[in-house]
């Protein structure tokens, strides 16, 4: 979307740049991206407003304020109204033109280009008061940078405003500061061109003298340059001396004029000067000359159309056949006179009720399309909702199946644990069936022992007795007979045994083996095991991090009551504070200064003062809302209401100028070395913008009032208002200031707060 925007930017020709606009456009409301609708709309206003298509860009630069004025982006917005402001202005709706650039003015009241076209369109609009009150402030400027032109400049459009009312007395005025100007740094070109200016105002004024002066000393400037309308000049001289009563000298100079326009072939402006000429010998009462040149002003108006020349000819015709007495020629002219300016009037009838058509056409659209807009927001907003309210069902039940797996994993863990405890008890029973084992083939080898016992006592026995039963050989054999069965048997015995211990072995062998499988089974179904739980525990952390992570940012942009509601419920009431105090900081000479740092000195600098006031606010229980450029806002008070904020604003803004005052004294290369403090108290009302990037702010009549005291005051010194000096003057010494004109406030009662330490540490 980005990307599509940026070719649509730099396309080669205002064509190619619509298409890819709206097709991004389209897109960007498909996705939806209200960064991109914002970039598109603007793109598509600038492009119909160059073409002059006022209506559709109207329509595209409401769009992007309707998507902005949620968002924070100030200066985005700025750059809407701004361009909002010109469409009205060409369309002549000044009062609509007025409110916009005043919207401009008011987040950026140093923005002088915006200011001197809201001059202008007061000035349009024939409120004179309020157009000068800008006018006065960029004559101030200029003459402090001491930039003639833009001074020349102002002062030829209040000249020739009221130049335009008739107020020639005015006009004047201001034609003579342009001439004080003009004579100590203008060109011959530009006195020459003033000279005509002024003398053409005191014709006017009726001081043909004084008009013929000015007019003489534009020839005179004319002797020594090649001027570039000798022939106006000419033209004026003719009219001023004729009327100083030099009619001779003044038709000499009006037929230089005459003779300079046909050499150019210019019959627009020859229509006009021959009926001047005309003019003048008709008021000689050489009437044959007036007539003469009469009739070349109704030729020459015919050929170039001027319908009005031609009327004001055939007005003289009449008159001049009249003095001669040619009463049908007189009618006939006076007929065709009445004709031209039925036609004047109707074209121009016409023309005025096509050009309030178009401006009621234009005004009214602005109205439905902001209609259109709103109720567009509010279903964006609740289709926002419904998304919001998704996924939060989304992420419920994943918890909910995280949770489960959590519960499966236990029990898996207690199913393992119990076979490895079932294997342990086999394990168990096995040794013991061993030992049993043992103990038997212990009593086996003892009863061997025994018998073997029994035979050597034997075989001793009968070493004995062998010479005894020598001599009965009978029972000698019976006797050996019987040694023989009993040794047989003893075999016998022997290898029952041995079949008896080689079974018992492999008994035992293949339940050693059987218990060996189980046991390397449930080793690796415990490993299996605890690497699950290694993972459930590893995202468990992860998860946990993230959502401390997310709290973190959370506390860092919105106050903690304000997000801890916004968690719970999802959004955030605004509410109202019967009594708050709003603090403004501002730095002197901003503008001037920054235009000589680098982007990343200004950053640098402002983030330096910026730190050091976050940590005061922090410390006297005030509520940081903004920056706007060099401009810190705070409050106090809010959003838990207490009773102190007064003197916890007014001890913060000491403790900033003394700090400030001690970095000037430890960094003398510091830029920003002087600043102005406001404090007002009064009921506002909090609570969060926006529907993406969520922003704490406050609204109301205090706010407004404070930021004016802050512009009211002087360098290094705390202007606080009578409410606020009401609630702190028992713990500090303030100084009465008298009442100071605000705008749209008339008089108000303002103090000084004396860099002095409290009287009393109550809080």
């Amino acid at each position: 979307m980005d990307r599509l925007l940026d070719r649509a930017r730099n396309a080669g020709t205002d064509a190619e740049r619509e298409t890819l606009a709206n097709e991004g456009l389209s897109i960007a409301r498909n996705i939806p991206y209200d960064e991109g609708i914002v970039r598109a709309s603007v793109l598509l206003g600038d492009l119909c407003a160059r073409a002059s298509r006022n209506e559709e860009a109207l329509q595209h630069y409401l769009l992007a304020e309707a998507k902005l004025q949620n968002r924070g982006r100030v200066d985005q917005l700025l750059v809407v109204y701004r361009a909002l402001g010109d469409i009205f202005l060409r369309e002549k709706l000044y009062s609509y033109a007025c409110r916009y650039y005043g919207e401009v003015l008011t987040d950026a009241p140093e923005d002088f280009g915006t200011m001197e076209k809201i001059a202008d369109a007061y000035l349009l609009d024939m409120k004179f008061d309020s157009a000068q009150v800008y006018y006065k402030q960029l004559i101030v400027k200029h003459k402090n940078e001491g930039n003639n032109s833009r001074l020349v400049q102002l002062y030829q459009k209040l000249a020739h405003a009221y130049d335009q009312r008739n107020d020639t007395g005015k006009s004047i005025y201001y034609y003579q500061a342009i001439e004080r100007i003009i004579e100590t740094y203008g060109t011959p070109q530009e006195k020459s061109l003033l000279y005509n200016n002024l003398g053409r105002q005191f014709v006017r004024d009726r001081d043909y003298t004084k008009a013929l002066e000015y007019f003489r000393k534009a020839e005179l400037q004319c002797v020594y340059i090649p001027c570039d309308y000798p022939e106006v000049m000419y033209a004026n001289l003719g009219v001023a001396l004729h009327n100083t009563g030099d009619s001779r000298r003044g038709i000499e100079y009006l037929l230089q004029a005459r003779d300079i326009l046909l050499g150019r072939q210019d019959w627009t402006a020859l229509a006009s000067l021959e009926h001047l000429i005309a003019g003048v010998y008709y008021s000689n009462n050489d009437f044959y000359n007036a007539l003469n040149h009469n009739e070349s002003a109704i030729r020459y108006a015919r050929q170039t159309k001027q319908r009005q020349v031609l009327a004001d000819a055939y007005e003289t015709a009449a008159k001049v056949y009249n003095a001669l007495y040619d009463f049908e020629k007189a009618f006939d002219s006076y007929r065709n006179f009445l004709t031209e300016l039925d036609t004047i009037r109707l074209q121009e009838q016409v023309r005025q009720q096509q050009v309030d058509q178009q401006r009621t056409l234009l005004a009214a659209a602005e109205g439905q399309i902001k209609y259109l807009y709103a109720q567009q927001s509010v279903k964006d907003l609740a289709y926002e909702q419904i998304r919001l309210e998704r996924e939060r069902l989304e992420l419920a039940n994943k918890n909910l199946a995280l949770e489960a797996q959590r519960k499966k994993d236990e029990v898996l863990l207690l199913q393992t644990q119990n076979e490895v405890d079932i294997a342990k008890l086999r394990e168990k029973t096995l040794e013991a069936l061993q030992a049993e084992q043992e103990l038997n083939l212990a009593a086996q080898r003892f009863n061997v022992e025994r018998q073997n016992n029994l035979i050597a006592e034997l075989r001793r026995q009968e070493e004995l007795d062998r010479t005894q039963r020598r001599a009965d050989s009978t029972s000698r054999a019976k006797e050996l007979e019987r040694i023989q069965r009993e040794q047989q048997y003893q075999s016998e015995q022997e290898a029952a045994f041995r079949r008896f211990a080689y079974g018992i072995g492999l008994m035992l062998f293949i339940i050693l083996a059987l218990l060996g499988i189980g046991w390397l089974f449930a080793r690796r179904a415990n490993n299996r095991l605890n690497l699950k739980n290694r993972q459930i525990q590893q995202q468990n952390e992860e998860i946990a991090a993230e959502r401390s992570k997310s709290e973190h940012l959370l506390l860092n942009i919105l106050p903690e009551e304000i997000a801890l509601e916004l968690k719970s419920h999802g959004y955030a009431t605004p509410r109202h504070y019967d009594s708050a105090t709003v603090l403004f900081t501002d730095f002197v000479n901003f503008t001037r200064l920054s235009e000589h740092l680098a982007p990343d000195e200004l950053i640098d600098e402002l983030n330096e003062c910026f730190l050091a006031f976050d940590e005061i606010c922090e410390k006297n229980g005030l509520e940081k809302i903004k920056t706007i450029g060099d401009a810190f806002m705070c409050a106090g008070g809010l959003p838990v209401p207490n009773n102190t904020h007064p003197a916890d604003a007014v001890r913060a803004a000491l403790e900033m100028d003394a700090w400030l005052q001690l970095r000037n004294r430890e960094n003398p290369k510091a830029i920003f070395r002087e600043m102005r403090i406001g404090i007002h108290t009064g009921p506002v009302v909090a609570g969060v913008i926006g529907k993406n990037k969520f922003a704490y702010d406050i609204w109301g009549d205090a706010v407004n009032l404070a930021a004016r005291l802050e512009e009211l005051g002087e360098l290094g010194r705390i202007n606080i208002s009578g409410s606020t000096a009401e609630a702190v003057k028992h713990l500090y010494k303030i100084s009465y200031r008298g009442k100071k004109e605000v705008y749209n406030k008339g008089l108000v009662d303002m103090y000084f707060v004396e860099p002095t330490p409290p009287t009393s540490a109550k809080k």
